[in-house]
């Protein structure tokens, strides 16, 4: 490696993963737990460099590019609609590492943008070739945003996610009974490392406030707690404690 990189400048993703392992950095941007007024949102992205240190201000070339190996449902954000172009001029001076700097946070910035309430947008993109960096190690220098303005299942709430299966009555009915997001970010707090004592209380919380508001809805003439109302077997359940 040092041979490789020796006296010039290469730029990667910061990583804790072992070598050889390929990591593609995530994040959400959920623009549904932010304030109406809040109209952009900004992401910072974690760089490193490899080989020399930086002697003066260097500037980093983010690409935004579509992987046709990934399948996916969402479409993938268009520059200037749901995001910042990268090419922003003003958005450019800010993507730098400075003189003297081994590593830096440089900034994605996303637009809200009414199409956000219909659909989850991604926005893959990767390290490019600047007048002052080259990517590094090709493990470590791609990287993808979720970006959207709606209630949607969150990428850890997976089939094994100790809350079972996921709803949207379901996670609004959580959000509104914990006052958390219970988004990505929230649950990430809870899954790493396994917070047994948290998930306990929170399944707990829910099943009995479930218990609580049913028994509203019953005394009130309507149905349980349901996905679609007019479908019995989409009623919220949790998983036995």
């Amino acid at each position: 490696m040092p041979g490789v990189y020796s006296g010039q400048q290469y730029l990667q993703f910061y990583t804790t993963t072992t070598a050889g392992t390929k990591e593609v950095v995530t994040a959400n941007a959920a623009f549904y737990y932010l304030d109406a007024s809040k109209i952009t949102d900004t992401v910072l992205l974690h760089v490193v460099t490899t080989g020399s240190v930086p002697s003066k201000t260097s500037y980093v070339q983010l690409t935004a590019f579509t992987d046709n190996t990934v399948i996916s449902t969402y479409p993938d954000a268009i520059a200037g609609v749901q995001y910042v172009s990268f090419d922003d001029a003003n958005l450019k001076k800010l993507m730098k590492v400075d003189a003297g700097k081994y590593e830096a946070y440089i900034p994605v910035v996303l637009k809200r943008d009414p199409s956000l309430k219909e659909k989850v947008y991604q926005l893959r993109f990767k390290i490019g070739i600047s007048n002052d960096f080259k990517p590094g190690n090709s493990n470590h220098t791609e990287g993808v945003i979720y970006i959207s303005d709606r209630l949607s299942q969150p990428s850890n709430w997976t089939t094994t996610f100790f809350l079972g299966a996921y709803g949207l009555v379901k996670h609004q009915f959580i959000i509104e009974q914990s006052g958390q997001p219970w988004d990505s970010d929230f649950i990430t707090t809870l899954t790493k490392p396994v917070d047994l004592n948290a998930q306990s209380f929170y399944l707990f919380k829910f099943t009995q406030a479930l218990k609580t508001v049913n028994a509203a809805r019953q005394a009130a003439g309507l149905t349980e707690l349901r996905e679609d109302p007019l479908v019995p077997s989409t009623a919220v359940t949790f998983p036995s404690l």
